[in-house]
């Protein structure tokens, strides 16, 4: 009888772990770039990646950080009065739109000219505009790319024609194309993707110009155009070969897709397939929001040198927050981690940043967000006291540990000296014996 239900139990066991788990498969994209990045523009969360840490050239898609460094010190009507350097100090047969030595034309226009025709003299109009020289501008290009985070990019021009010493990674140009993904200024002038420049002070005519990135121009090729993409740019060097940077959004969702070494017939494609990887297998889940109380931590003044409670204060996040997450993932998945001070002093008001909130999935970080005092509610006289005193909290604690070390060895002693005194005992009993 026994053996039958060991059988029958064995069969059960067998039949359980041979079937199949079902569960959402993640299939990864695939690539013909040798390198390729999508992230979630909101969080920097990395949803793909091929080689994206590789040192590449990029093109003119370097021309993104000439435009994030215009903008921020331009005004759109200022004025830019192209010199000789700025003219010539290109390679002959780059693209441009036929700028002239001593002609002006305002920033706007000018950003314009290098974000839709990708012109090489603009971009070094632009540079000596914000910082008198290519060359100081070209440092500045690096310093502000590592501010926000791109680590591995060295620029040493406005432009991406090929320098060796001028490079970066696919995950670099997808933090660059983040921070612009939320430029107001930087997506208007996106959304022009035919624009004019009138007449200047050296020509009465009209320049023409048309957004190459095919993907949100719809004169380009209807084929490729998507009217998700709101932005980007295109590069193009025999050292880099096409690199292409989209940004597109779907909802509250924003998308950077970056593909750098490709070749011309699957640029588009490996794009396509990013973007759509991202939006169909991903979805945005909101998190903590202002108006929730996360945590409650006690408020305490010192008097005399003895802590007490004189209130409490009400904890939640800085901002709303949503995070991308896969589309089988629920909000009960998501993990937290707090950090937070045990109290809170008498002196801080509503509003002051306290702590930061980290969200996981799994071990994979999501996002962060900074923890704020919602509400203080003070507490009536007289305080409550509180014992111990918090700053002798930590003291009293060593005196503990050291104490309880001080019985653990007293004790151990205590066995040792009377195990001795048994072994004692035990000689002298078998030494009588002997002499009896």
């Amino acid at each position: 009888m026994k053996r039958k239900v060991y059988l029958c139990l064995s069969l059960i066991l067998t039949l359980f772990f041979s079937c199949p788990i079902i569960q959402a498969e993640e299939t990864a994209p695939q690539i013909e770039a040798e390198s390729a990045i999508l992230i979630d523009a909101t969080t920097k969360t990395v949803l793909y990646e091929k080689n994206a840490y590789s040192k590449q050239y990029p093109a003119s898609i370097t021309k993104l950080m000439t435009a994030l460094l215009a903008i921020e010190n331009l005004q759109p009507t200022d004025t830019i009065t192209f010199s000789k350097e700025a003219i010539f100090g290109i390679e002959r047969g780059s693209s441009h739109i036929g700028m002239d030595v001593g002609e002006q034309i305002t920033v706007d226009q000018a950003l314009h000219g290098l974000l839709l025709m990708s012109a090489n003299e603009v971009a070094n109009g632009l540079a000596e505009a914000v910082s008198g020289s290519i060359d100081a501008f070209a440092i500045r290009m690096s310093d502000r790319a590592k501010e926000l985070g791109a680590l591995n990019t060295h620029f040493v021009n406005p432009h991406g024609l090929h320098d060796e010493n001028h490079y970066t990674t696919a995950y670099d140009m997808s933090l660059i194309a983040s921070y612009l993904a939320d430029n107001e200024y930087f997506l208007n002038i996106m959304k022009d993707y035919i624009y004019q420049i009138n007449g200047t002070n050296k020509t009465d005519e009209i320049r023409y110009l048309s957004q190459d990135h095919k993907m949100f121009n719809p004169l380009k090729d209807a084929s490729i155009f998507r009217e998700d993409v709101i932005g980007g740019k295109t590069g193009y060097t025999d050292q880099a070969r096409h690199t292409l940077v989209t940004i597109a959004k779907e909802g509250k969702t924003t998308l950077v897709a970056v593909v750098m070494k490709s070749e011309k017939g699957t640029l588009y494609s490996d794009t396509n397939t990013l973007l759509d990887y991202g939006f169909n297998s991903y979805h945005s889940l909101a998190l903590h929001s202002p108006n929730e109380t996360i945590k409650t931590l006690p408020l305490y003044t010192i008097k005399s040198g003895q802590p007490y409670q004189a209130g409490s204060c009400s904890i939640g996040v800085e901002k709303d927050l949503s995070v991308l997450v896969r589309n089988d993932t629920t909000l009960q998945e998501i993990t937290t981690s707090l950090e937070l001070p045990e109290y809170i002093d008498m002196t801080a008001k509503e509003g002051d940043v306290i702590g930061e909130i980290t969200y996981m999935d799994h071990s994979k970080i999501l996002g962060t967000n900074k923890l704020v005092i919602q509400k203080i509610d003070y507490q009536s006289s007289p305080y409550t006291a509180v014992v111990p005193p918090i700053e002798k909290a930590p003291a009293l604690t060593f005196v503990y540990v050291i104490g309880l070390i001080a019985v653990l060895v007293l004790i151990l002693m205590l066995i040792l000296l009377i195990r001795k005194k048994r072994r004692q005992r035990s000689n002298q009993l078998k030494f009588k014996k002997l002499f009896k």
